[in-house]
């Protein structure tokens, strides 16, 4: 019997974000967002060789569903925490 490989919960994961002018998230994935309830912004580790700089949104979707999503600023790329 082979042991299963550790998962990580919460570890973010891709998602697709098409973002309006202001950097706002409109959806995810094709599902539309209702509403943007609170952004903040982690910027850490700058003193290290591997800093952190990502803008996180609470988000509802259309669907009622809520989702937790950043865009690592240094990158560009976005990924979702839950949702």
């Amino acid at each position: 019997m082979h042991a299963a490989a550790p998962r990580i919960l919460g570890a973010p994961r891709s998602v697709r974000v098409a973002a309006d002018d202001a950097g706002l998230p409109r959806s995810l994935d094709g599902r539309p967002v209702a509403s943007v309830r609170d952004e903040w912004r982690v910027d850490e580790g700058w003193w290290t060789g591997r800093p952190v700089q990502r803008r996180y949104f609470d988000v509802v979707l259309a669907d009622g569903r809520n989702a937790v999503v950043f865009c690592d600023r240094r990158t560009g790329r976005w990924y979702t925490q839950r949702g």
